[in-house]
């Protein structure tokens, strides 16, 4: 089979679901801190969190967190575990209900602008008939996607609140409750689906591997992931100390390298038969030279830094995408 690669996406279509980083930047940023606080207090990482080596090198610190770089596989550690007691405080603090709201008003823009060229992608790169199991389905603007494709999905999602929220939209596909240390059994009892997907699912977890030894036990054919990358996105947040980290803090404790990743595939016996690069790096940038600003006509202000700046984001960003060193990858793995 050979492998596709795809780069870039237009971030015009979707700045406007994205406005919240600008306008609630200081609440943003106190809660990344904050949880970045409650991180620090756990005990210290002594292994990769992709590799299991020792080979750690200090490398940054950025809002309270210092990070070390694997010297074996190349993925970005924070400098402490994510406990399971961190894992809990983290989620469990969330209240579902507020977080579900988030999505009502830009739910149907999500799933057409972020979602859909997800689904185009995952159809362009398996061609055979796609029976889909996806964790970690959220308010399920994945599945309603893949519906609106008529491919067959069932997703699972730990808060009901979401759980709720999505089955109202979708009208095929179902999400259903499920607790998280279920999961495991769920994947490899598998009988009928040919993908599992992973969309911003393996950054949140305390042990990634653990799932990726189920995949590895399960009849299922292909895995399908999506990951937030150590890149120019780091930099920068590590740059503008006043403006909401989205990328590096709060519960991205780590971030892969596509080195990273290339060790999880030879690790669990997988190719690579996909991949779609596509970052908000230089979005990134605009927010936090806007947020960080002084600004005293803003109208002129905005006008001549849309003609000098924004009006060129897409063409920006594609050149860190073409180099495969953007902020975002999706990656569609098949067994060997």
């Amino acid at each position: 089979m050979k492998k596709i690669i795809q780069y870039s996406k237009s971030y015009k279509n979707i700045a406007d679901i994205k406005k919240d980083f600008y306008n609630q930047n200081l609440y943003n940023l106190k809660k990344s801190i904050k949880i970045n606080t409650e991180y620090v207090k756990q005990p210290l990482r002594k292994i990769c969190k992709n590799c299991n080596s020792k080979k750690l090198v200090f490398f940054l610190k950025s809002f309270k967190v210092s990070y070390n770089l694997c010297s074996n596989c190349g993925h970005l550690n924070g400098k402490y575990q994510d406990t399971s007691k961190f894992a809990r405080k983290l989620y469990n603090s969330q209240n579902g209900k507020n977080y579900s709201k988030n999505y009502l008003n830009d739910y149907n823009s999500r799933v057409k602008n972020i979602y859909l060229p997800k689904v185009v992608f995952l159809k362009k790169v398996i061609k055979e008939n796609i029976k889909l199991l996806d964790l970690g389905s959220g308010a399920g603007h994945f599945l309603k996607a893949l519906e609106i494709k008529k491919i067959s999905a069932t997703g699972y999602e730990t808060s009901k609140d979401l759980c709720n929220l999505a089955n109202k939209k979708l009208k095929v596909n179902k999400i259903n409750n499920i607790k998280f240390d279920n999961v495991y059994n769920l994947i490899e009892k598998a009988k009928d689906e040919n993908v599992l997907s992973l969309i911003g699912v393996l950054e949140h977890l305390t042990n990634p591997s653990l799932i990726l030894n189920s995949f590895a036990k399960s009849k299922i054919k292909y895995l399908y992931i999506s990951v937030p990358l150590f890149s120019l996105t780091s930099f920068i947040e590590n740059s503008f100390k006043n403006v909401y980290p989205r990328h590096l803090s709060g519960a991205h404790t780590h971030l892969y390298t596509y080195k990273s990743l290339k060790y999880l595939a030879k690790n669990n016996n997988l190719n690579i038969i996909g991949e779609f690069w596509f970052g908000t790096d230089i979005p990134d940038l605009m927010r936090s030279i806007l947020n960080s600003a002084t600004i005293i006509n803003k109208k002129q202000y905005l006008t001549q830094f849309k003609n000098l700046f924004t009006n060129h984001i897409d063409e920006l960003q594609s050149v860190l995408d073409k180099k495969k060193i953007c902020s975002e990858v999706h990656m569609i793995f098949k067994k060997k």
